[in-house]
């Protein structure tokens, strides 16, 4: 793979990202493929497709969460596929995993994996620290 090309994976994992750390959507067009597919996806029904998957963040982790900022802290790439380890904090103002909204700052880890194919990305494969989030709303 030359220069050019693992360049233009790392826009689309920051186009992606863009979204998650500074809520900023712009970018998710370009970055991002219109068939694409979370694994596991925000909720058993959501089908594959950038539309379904915002609408599925938005109703869900996005309806429950507030002022989500980030930063990605460990990038990783072999071919086609890219491994992110993210650290976000955010405010808690919805209702989360049956708690209602505490207005309490939270802060968790996520690991990513994503795959790569003609500059977009087309797949990831995720793991967020729920518990972890869960605790922190759930506890005094």
């Amino acid at each position: 793979m030359n220069f050019s090309e693992k360049r233009k994976q790392l826009e689309a994992i920051n186009g992606l990202y863009d979204m998650f750390m500074n809520g900023d959507a712009s970018k998710l067009e370009s970055s991002v493929a219109q068939d694409y597919e979370q694994f596991p996806p925000q909720n058993p029904d959501v089908k594959p497709g950038l539309d379904n998957f915002m609408k599925a963040f938005m109703d869900g982790f996005g309806s429950s969460f507030s002022e989500i900022s980030g930063e990605i802290t460990h990038l990783l790439a072999d071919g086609d596929m890219i491994f992110a380890r993210c650290e976000y904090s955010m405010v808690h103002t919805g209702e989360a995993y049956g708690v209602p909204a505490t207005g309490r700052k939270v802060n968790f880890v996520a690991f990513d994996l994503h795959q790569i194919e003609n500059g977009l990305v087309t797949k990831s494969w995720h793991l967020e620290d729920y518990m972890n989030i869960y605790k922190q709303i759930k506890d005094s």
